[in-house]
């Protein structure tokens, strides 16, 4: 063959090579992964958790067009797509981007009053969705995720990493560093690039450690993976080298707080993230709750380092924008893509709001969180279940909050009025009763709930409500664990879940208390003596120890005591009941006792009921009193009594009575240690007369007949002015101290 020919035949393998590349150009390829792309980013908005949908006034798109006229494909995205919405098509969530080569970012509108004030604790709360586990058209790969950035740039909805015209890509992701250039040895270059006065939290589906420019800011890093950092800080990038002759530089990235977690696995992604206010840190819980609102099961929860006040340009200039602090979320993929999209159910400025539950054995008189160490309750127990909501700041109301409470297992609810709505601003605590016919059951399920909507929105002035549910745990007979119960709050501007603690129903063991007597008589000054058993059903020994005896007289509430105390004449006995009522404390002709008692736990025994009723006669009820203070005791002064003695007769003899009563009372004398007082007690009569009760037995005091029916009470000393009455005669001059003695009081029924 001549070299013409051979020259003709290469140039037409060229040719034909040539035509074979563009025949099979990736045009068909290219749409069919685009198409896959959006119905991947479909897919997951169709399984989009409940969420407040979206206002287009809550957001502005990035202003991307003086980057070479980038395109911004972050939209706000309704159910069926559309980047219009309808009233039968709302907002649902926001889309950052789908498909290769894509740049987005969407920004909080600070005019509009979407902002993070800095002052006050602020919570975001939002699903996040990065793609399937793998694409449809499985050769392709992830983009590098996004990143949540709040900011205070010159840039303000402009802000983009950039170097000159040129956007950040792959590994910038929208907001770090641009490292593209070889010949860079400062770090402060990299940082130039990205978004300025920021911090971002970034979820990186894509880990770029190529040891390369373009491709090295995850070195060392292998996974997708949540970190943060400061975006426009120099700290932030890390230089490298490579070759051993023609040196080349590439920048790694200082991550902060990395967790390793996956990102783009078909599932909505649960994120709350609070700023707070005291001490400038960030706490962000992923995963913490599952797509019905419920409490996640192994949430990854971080609290940032102090977030520098430098780093968005300092103090002067945070307290010049009132500490409002621009928010959103970037992204840019490279040669890879993935559907990013986010729905929200909290907006921090609109509303800051906190809910919490707790459940109160009202039996027990205890508390169940779920950091409590005790969780037992007692089959029979009476319960209450609170869902206590907090309005904390915001720019408006708390309003139209719908709660729906599933009601938990082995707990019966009442038929008429199941609970209560109170609000702190008002001032009957039943207000807002909640029905039993409020009461639904889910669908496919047994789970029973309560739906119920609040009268009243919470505000700067009505801060709180509690809603109390009331039921009865039931009779099991085997130890029975009653998983913790979901509750949601769902507002137009606010969503917020709690699920109620985890408890124990013990299984039942009732406790008894049989008492000796049901009527007792008592004779004047005598004490009731009540005495009987505790024992358990099932025979098991009585700990005295453990046993609480609770007692109310006439409606008044005793001391208690354990049948291991003094109190319990009996306690060496196991379950031996044995105690005295003081007749001082019979204060009824007729006195009614209810006795039950409780072990530590919470096994209630009924309500025994003693009726004791006081036979006729006489008692006499003194306390110890004193005399006046005086500076110097002259001989014959009287020294008045000090306050006022009361000196009680009660009467209760039988009615009709005529014979009088009489009390007479007599002294031994005074002294001090071994002083002997000189000077007597003496009763001065309200005529005058006075007799020494110093060893004289029989003076009388006071005289008195029955008036009526029933129990009379008569004080004597409150009868007395401060002439007349027991009193203290001096003989002579004393020595200074304080004089005590003995007074002997007879009260006796004559004839």
């Amino acid at each position: 063959m001549s070299g013409k020919k051979r020259l003709l035949f290469l140039t037409f393998l060229a040719i034909f090579f040539n035509l074979i590349i563009i025949l099979n150009s990736p045009v068909t390829s290219l749409a069919t992964s685009q198409t896959d792309a959006l119905n991947e980013s479909m897919e997951g908005l169709n399984d989009a958790p409940n969420n407040l949908g979206l206002d287009s006034t809550q957001f502005t798109p990035g202003d991307l067009s003086g980057y070479n006229g980038t395109k911004n494909y972050a939209i706000l995205e309704t159910a069926m797509g559309r980047p219009t919405a309808a009233s039968y098509d709302p907002f649902r969530a926001i889309r950052v981007n789908t498909y290769k080569n894509q740049a987005g970012a969407i920004w909080s509108n600070v005019e509009g009053g979407n902002y993070v004030d800095i002052t006050k604790q602020q919570t975001l709360s939002l699903w996040m969705y990065f793609g399937p586990k793998t694409h449809k058209n499985s050769s392709d790969g992830f983009g590098d995720g996004m990143a949540f950035v709040l900011q205070n740039s010159d840039d303000g909805i402009k802000a983009f990493a950039h170097k000159g015209t040129e956007i950040g890509r792959g590994e910038s992701m929208g907001v770090w560093g641009i490292d593209n250039d070889t010949s860079v040895t400062d770090p402060l270059q990299i940082a130039n690039t990205a978004i300025q006065k920021s911090w971002a939290l970034e979820f990186d589906t894509n880990s770029n450690s190529s040891k390369s420019s373009y491709d090295d800011f995850d070195y060392n890093i292998s996974g997708q993976h949540i970190a943060y950092g400061y975006p426009g800080s120099s700290n932030t990038y890390i230089r490298n080298t490579s070759g051993l002759i023609f040196k080349e530089n590439y920048f790694s990235m200082l991550h902060q707080g990395i967790n390793y977690i996956e990102l783009h696995d078909g599932k909505w992604h649960h994120l709350t993230l609070t700023w707070h206010p005291n001490d400038f840190t960030i706490t962000y819980k992923f995963n913490d709750k599952n797509l019905d609102g419920s409490k996640g099961a192994n949430p990854l929860i971080a609290t940032t380092s102090a977030v520098q006040a430098n780093e968005f340009g300092g103090h002067d200039a945070l307290n010049k924008i009132g500490g409002k602090l621009r928010w959103g979320f970037v992204s840019s993929n490279g040669d890879a893509y993935e559907a990013n999209l986010i729905a929200f159910e909290s907006i921090p400025s609109e509303i800051e709001g906190e809910v919490s539950s707790n459940i109160v054995d009202q039996t027990q008189n205890k508390t169940i969180k779920d950091d409590s160490t005790d969780n037992t309750v007692n089959s029979g127990d009476d319960l209450a279940f609170n869902y206590n909501l907090s309005y904390k700041s915001g720019s408006e109301d708390w309003t139209e909050n719908v709660a729906k409470i599933d009601l938990p297992s082995n707990v019966t609810f009442s038929n008429g009025i199941i609970g209560y709505v109170t609000y702190n601003n008002a001032t009957d605590d039943k207000s807002e009763p909640i029905y039993a016919s409020e009461i639904t059951t889910k669908e496919n399920s047994t789970t029973q709930v309560v739906t119920h909507t609040l009268s009243q929105g919470l505000n700067d002035t009505n801060k709180n409500a509690t809603i109390t549910l009331y039921g009865v745990a039931n009779t099991v007979y085997a130890n029975t664990l009653v998983a913790s119960a979901h509750a949601n709050f769902s507002s137009p501007n606010l969503i917020q879940d709690t699920d109620t603690p985890e408890f124990v129903i013990q299984k039942s063991k009732p406790i008894n208390l049989s008492l000796d007597q049901s009527n007792i008589s008592v004779g004047v000054g005598k004490n009731a003596n009540i005495t009987g058993v505790v024992s358990y059903a099932d025979q098991t020994t009585v700990n005295n120890s453990d046993v609480t005896v609770y007692a109310t007289l006439n409606d008044d509430s005793l001391d208690k005591f354990t049948l291991a105390d003094s109190t319990n004449v009996a306690n060496t006995t196991s379950g031996k009941l044995n105690f005295d009522i003081p007749y001082n404390k019979l204060t009824q002709p007729t006195n009614t006792l209810k006795v039950h008692v409780m072990d530590k736990k919470g096994n209630v025994s009924t309500t025994s009921t003693v009726v004791i009723t006081k036979t006729g006669g006489l008692a006499l009820s003194v306390d110890d009193y004193s005399f006046g203070s005086i500076n110097q005791a002259t001989p014959s002064m009287l020294i008045p009594r000090k306050g006022t003695w009361n000196i009680l007769v009660e009467d209760s003899r039988k009615d009709g009575t005529t014979s009088p009563w009489k009390l007479s009372a007599s002294n031994e004398g005074l002294s001090n240690g071994d002083t002997s007082f000189k000077g007597n007690v003496i009763f001065k009569s309200s005529s005058g007369v006075i007799t020494n009760l110093f060893n004289n037995d029989n003076v009388p005091i006071a005289t008195g007949y029955k008036q009526g029916s029933g129990r009379e009470v008569t004080n004597v000393g409150q009868n007395w002015n401060d002439s007349e009455g027991i009193m203290l005669k001096t003989t002579g001059q004393n020595t200074i101290g304080n004089y005590s003695g003995k007074m002997d009081w007879v009260l006796s029924d004559t004839i």
